[in-house]
């Protein structure tokens, strides 16, 4: 027997208009559905990452003053603070930390299926490994043989031209929030620049 249906409702009627989630990439990562609440979720996921940026740079600055500190406790035993040892201690933490979190949040399992069913993604994983080993050498090289303020510098630098790239050669958009966020961060590097020119000038 044939089974009766319902006719939905058209546009103009009161319906809400029918979404769905689409998807485009090497393996499945299906996007939430879009809702009539999106301008909710995008100003909380604004806020959100608001927040991280800021407990970024708080991050930031606490570990600027941990390395000083430990740059001088090394120096007082006389010793030469080496830019991989760094490295190697401060990645091996990192990682026991986030085992710890993924097992805790019970991420380990979905995870290592994803990894297990997607091998697009593996190569793609090594890379990211590969460049950021690259580019922490650098960062450890900087704090080793100058100051921690001066690595700071160059990261905060290299994140502002990140998201300039991004607007001028990807053709992103940036509120008004976004371009004052990054007029203040141009005119704290700036003032750091002065603090030092004005400190080498005295010294001198």
């Amino acid at each position: 027997t044939a089974h009766a249906t319902e006719p939905r409702p058209t546009r103009g009627h009161g319906a809400r208009p029918r979404t769905t989630a689409t998807h485009q990439g090497p393996w499945p990562c299906p996007r939430p559905p879009a809702t009539d609440d999106g301008d909710a979720v995008i100003a909380a996921l604004g806020e959100a990452g608001t927040a991280d940026a800021v407990a970024s740079e708080l991050g930031d600055g606490v570990t600027g003053g941990v390395q000083k500190k430990l740059k001088a406790s090394i120096k007082e035993k006389g010793l030469k603070d080496q830019p991989y040892d760094m490295m190697a201690y401060t990645n091996l933490f990192m990682m026991f930390v986030a085992a710890a979190a993924t097992v805790a949040l019970g991420e380990f399992q979905p995870a290592m299926a994803f990894i297990t069913a997607n091998p697009a993604i593996q190569m793609k994983i090594l890379s990211f490994a590969a460049c950021s080993a690259v580019g922490q050498s650098f960062i450890f090289y900087t704090i080793a043989n100058f100051d921690p303020l001066v690595c700071t510098t160059v990261t905060t630098t290299r994140k502002i031209f990140s998201v300039l790239l991004s607007i001028f050669l990807k053709g992103h958009a940036l509120n008004s929030q976004g371009w004052a966020g990054i007029s203040v961060a141009c005119l704290g590097i700036l003032g750091e620049l002065e603090v030092r020119v004005v400190g080498e000038k005295r010294e001198g």
